[in-house]
């Protein structure tokens, strides 16, 4: 863990500040309505029961999302956009869910695990299939409302969570094909 390629390096940095800006992960969140529980960073209290949530560094968080939410779902073995998307969809989902809608978009057999297959689709694929990526994603969240009518006080929330990442997918295009 840590030692990235340059691309992938400056993906994830991109891709970092992208999740943990104040409009998307950044900063303390305990809404006793937020499934994940506590959170800081996009890092949930769920996920890591053993961490001192309230107090969590940004420096720390980094090497979590780094090995945890990047290198474990192999964020760095796609095109930039889709390591992007997917790495953000990683922080929100986890791993096995943010995949699965990847696959969905890709049109590829949808078991969870980003191998050969996902790799090679996400190579051929085009901005429709980005696009249907976040539209899995927001059908997601507004059947995660339908189910608990408490959760729907997110969904603002979520649905500008996929605007600001499509925003933030286009204006790195240029980043993305020159690596």
């Amino acid at each position: 863990m840590g030692h990235l390629a340059p691309m992938s390096s400056k993906i994830f940095n991109l891709a970092f500040a992208h999740v943990t800006s104040p409009s998307i992960e950044g900063g303390f969140s305990d809404d006793p309505d937020d499934r994940g529980g506590r959170t800081n960073h996009g890092i949930s209290q769920k996920s890591y029961p053993d961490l001192d949530i309230k107090n969590l560094s940004l420096e720390r968080t980094r090497s979590i999302f780094l090995e945890d939410y990047w290198e474990s779902p192999q964020c760095d073995k796609l095109p930039g956009n889709w390591g992007f998307a997917l790495f953000d969809a990683v922080v929100n989902h986890g791993q096995k869910l943010a995949v699965i809608f990847m696959q969905h978009a890709l049109r590829v057999k949808a078991d969870g695990i980003n191998g050969p297959i996902t790799q090679a689709a996400t190579r051929a694929a085009d901005d429709t299939d980005i696009a249907r990526f976040l539209a899995h994603r927001a059908r997601f969240y507004f059947d995660i409302t339908i189910a608990d009518s408490t959760q729907v006080k997110f969904l603002n929330g979520w649905m500008n969570r996929l605007f600001l990442l499509q925003q933030a997918i286009h204006r790195h295009e240029g980043d993305f094909r020159a690596l």
